[in-house]
Formats: structure tokens, C-alpha cells, sequence
């Protein structure tokens, strides 16, 4: 793979035929240059394929002229930036300036670059951004200026790039994260994402494991995946998100006061905030620490201390091929959050169910963590002893 400017890649050129060099080369048929053009702000690259020497019917002159348009093909690519799949030349991002009349594109994938989001976030938007620039080289935009993007032209590229209800919701928030760094910067007046409605999507009810297969799942893991075991219990009492929990190192836990710090990556403000060790898992969080030295993240690879970070989506994979498969359970590992924020607002209450959970409201503990608060509200009203007569 290539190197190209502006983020792009390209694989490496291939003449056809592959004997092209040797003197038993044919010239009977066409010759032609082949290679995969990437750009991170399209989905799919582009096969590109490049003749012009077959006008040349003697050997040596076509093995020169192939030659030479291999090197003229690379010119263009390293040297000039050129985009195949805009087929136009675009300066190297160092130089570039987002203006008013900088196309739509290279405006959002500008300040994608530079935008301060989450590691998990940032990935988000490049899948988004890899989706809406196919859309908008569909829908013909490729040159249209970003200060003469308005609401419609967002509505029709969120139609273009969305095969969902859902995905459409989640590309106009990810669009509206970009826009806001756009509107600082003053290319558009107003951010046109926000007028726009989220679509409709059906809210389906959490699966979360039952009583028996909590049993199950904590034998089979404590039996054979000890370090899993460890893991599965500290998240389950910790509050926190997966990625949190990861970031955690050996100088971020504090054993004697029962506590751990955790830098809350949400929103414009990041913030540290100490988080409880309950008693029921701080013999593990000892264990774990026992092994962990000076600046080690705490769950490493094999979820054991060590010097790299992990990814979340590791311990989704691990959950799936341990878990799901061998004991053909439904939940994900991250409804052990949702079980136990439901279990925190049974014991206590919502508002520390949230505090617990570092939100600044009971929104999110009403809306989406508390499995069980339906079936209370039932319960309630069928208790209900208000006898008509």
C-alpha cells in the first residue's frame, strides 16, 4: 500500500501483462496499469485503470511508454495530489484553508481532523464520513461550497447515506458535531443539522441475563477464564463505562481509600472523577493490583496488568466467543451495566443510581439503564385497589 497526500492510499501499480518487461512480451493486445484508490471520505475505493501506450506496436517503444506512464501516474498521485475519485487535484492538507467556498467534503473531513472527541467517537465519525462522501458524490456535490450547504442539502445526503432509521439518527449526530466546528469557524451562519428531525426507530427492550444464566455464566468463567471472571465482577460493581475501565493505570487506583480515578470523556468538557470500589469486589481489585507495576494499565491483554491499552470492543468479542457461543446466552456484556444501574435504583434509588453512574441527571438511568422500571410500574398498578362501587 501507498502513501498518498491528503490521507489518501492507493495499492501498489500493476501492468498487465506481468511479463511486460521481458523480451517475450506480446504486443498483439492491449496494455494496461491497474491499481485501488483510497480516500478515507468515500466507502468504497477506486479501480483505476490506466492505457495510452498501445498506440506504440513495437516492443521496446511500449515497454518505454508503459514505463514512462507508470512513472507519470505516480507524479500525479504523490506529487500533485491527484484524486481519482474526484478527478481533480487537491493541495496536501498542510497547505489547505477551509474557506467559504471549500468544498463540502474536504471542509468536514478538515475539521474531523482537528475536532477533541473520544477515541471511540473519532472512529465513529470516520465510518460516517467514509458513508456521506459517497452519498454526496451521488447526489453530484462533490464541488458544492460549504457555505451554500443548507438544511435541504444535509436532508438530502442524510437520505442518501442512511439504508435506516437508526443510521440516519446516527450520521445526524455525527454531522452535527462536525457543523459546530464549522459554524466556529464561521463558513456557514447556522448549523443546518439541527432543524433537522431525527426519524422515528422502534425502541426494543433491553435483554439482560436472567438469575439462572448469571449463575451459569459466573461458573463458567470463574472454571475456565479466571481473568474474564475478575473483569466481568469489578465492571459490574464499577459504574463505569468499558472504555473508562481500560484507561484505568496502576497510579489511578487508591486501595486504601476504596476509590479509582477515571477521566469522563463526554461533551466539550472532559473531566476526572473519582469512582467507589464497593466492598463486595475489593478483594479482586487487591488481586489485580498485586500483579500491576509502577504505570501498568490495570486490564491490559488478557484483561491482565500491563503496558498497552486495550480496545472496548475486545471485551464485546471476548463476551461473544466465551460467552454467547459456548453457553448460547442472548445479552451483551455491556447489559451488566443496565442490570446492575436496575439493581442500584432498586436498593437505593435513581439519583444514585445516576451519581453511581456519573450522569448529571436520572435521564439516562430512566430512559435507557433501569431494565426494570416498567415492570415496577405494573406491579403498582396492579395492586391498585380502587373498586368502582
Amino acid at each position: 500500500m501507498v502513501n498518498l497526500p491528503n490521507g489518501c492510499s492507493c495499492s501498489n501499480l500493476s501492468v498487465y501483462p506481468k511479463n511486460w518487461q521481458s523480451k517475450t512480451a506480446k504486443v498483439s493486445f492491449d496494455w494496461y496499469i491497474m491499481y485501488r484508490f483510497y480516500d478515507p471520505k468515500f466507502q468504497k475505493p477506486k479501480q483505476v485503470m490506466v492505457k495510452g501506450m498501445n498506440q506504440f506496436k513495437i516492443l521496446p517503444e511500449r515497454q518505454k511508454a508503459t514505463k514512462n506512464a507508470l512513472s507519470s501516474e505516480m507524479d500525479k498521485l504523490l506529487k500533485d495530489g491527484y484524486n481519482p475519485l474526484i478527478k481533480s487535484q487537491i493541495a496536501s492538507d498542510e497547505k489547505a484553508i477551509i474557506n467559504p467556498q471549500t468544498p463540502i467534503m474536504e471542509a468536514l473531513f478538515s475539521v474531523y481532523e482537528k475536532v477533541e472527541v473520544s477515541a471511540r467517537t473519532k472512529k465513529d465519525l470516520k465510518f460516517m464520513l467514509s458513508t456521506v462522501g459517497s452519498a454526496i458524490k451521488s447526489l453530484g456535490l462533490i464541488k458544492y461550497p460549504i457555505s451554500q450547504v443548507s438544511r435541504k442539502t444535509i436532508k438530502m445526503i442524510l437520505e442518501a447515506a442512511s439504508n435506516s432509521p437508526d443510521r440516519f439518527n446516527k450520521n445526524r449526530s455525527y454531522l452535527m458535531i462536525l457543523f459546530s466546528e464549522i459554524c466556529e469557524l464561521e463558513l456557514v451562519e447556522t448549523n443546518p443539522v439541527r432543524d433537522i428531525k431525527k426519524k422515528k426507530v422502534v425502541k426494543h427492550i433491553r435483554q439482560v441475563l436472567t438469575d439462572e444464566e448469571r449463575n451459569l455464566v459466573n461458573e463458567h468463567l470463574k472454571n475456565n477464564y479466571p481473568e474474564f471472571h475478575r473483569f466481568l465482577h469489578i465492571f459490574f460493581h464499577s459504574g463505569a463505562r468499558i472504555s473508562e475501565l481500560l484507561r484505568v493505570n496502576e497510579g489511578d487506583v487508591d486501595l486504601p481509600n476504596q476509590r479509582y480515578k477515571v477521566i469522563i470523556l463526554k461533551g466539550r468538557e472532559y473531566r476526572e472523577v473519582w469512582k467507589t470500589i464497593k466492598d463486595i469486589v475489593l478483594p479482586l481489585w487487591t488481586e489485580i493490583m498485586e500483579h500491576a507495576n509502577s504505570g501498568d494499565v490495570i486490564f491490559s491483554k488478557g484483561l491482565k496488568p500491563g503496558t498497552s491499552q486495550i480496545q472496548p470492543y475486545q471485551v464485546g468479542k471476548r463476551w461473544y466467543r466465551l460467552v454467547k457461543n459456548k453457553l448460547n446466552i442472548e445479552a451483551d456484556f455491556y447489559s451488566l451495566k443496565h442490570l446492575h444501574t436496575t439493581e442500584v435504583v432498586d436498593l437505593l434509588n435513581e439519583n444514585e443510581a445516576a451519581k453511581h453512574n456519573e450522569h448529571t441527571s436520572t435521564a439516562m438511568v430512566v430512559g435507557i439503564y433501569d431494565v426494570k422500571r416498567n415492570t415496577r410500574q405494573h406491579s403498582r398498578v396492579k395492586a391498585l385497589n380502587n373498586k368502582f362501587a
